[in-house]
């Protein structure tokens, strides 16, 4: 019974369950933080990227996938929302500069 609670949670941070989870708070971050941006277009880029990511996302949470394929699209989900983290940073950079300039 002590066995089961422990392992339960130990097997949870080493399956891909946890990566996908990781992805998708990380999605849900970038997605409100798009949410803020008031520049028009910006915001419309990052959430393209964002758009074309989700229906992957959500066939990783609920379909089982061979390994090759969670595999590519883990790194799919993984590469939108970097890029779209990476237009999120430009666009706080230029934020900064005009605050200071």
């Amino acid at each position: 019974m002590v066995l089961g609670r422990i392992t339960g949670p130990l097997l949870f941070l080493v399956s891909r369950r946890h990566k996908i989870y990781k992805l998708r708070k990380k999605y849900d971050r970038v997605r409100e933080k798009a949410n803020k941006i008031r520049d028009y277009e910006k915001r419309n880029s990052i959430f393209s990227i964002l758009d074309q990511v989700e229906p992957n996302l959500v066939i990783l949470e609920e379909q089982n996938l061979s390994r090759l394929e969670r595999g590519r699209t883990l790194k799919f989900v993984g590469s939108g929302i970097r890029k779209s983290e990476q237009i999120l940073k430009s666009h706080e950079e230029r934020k900064e500069v005009r605050k200071i300039g």
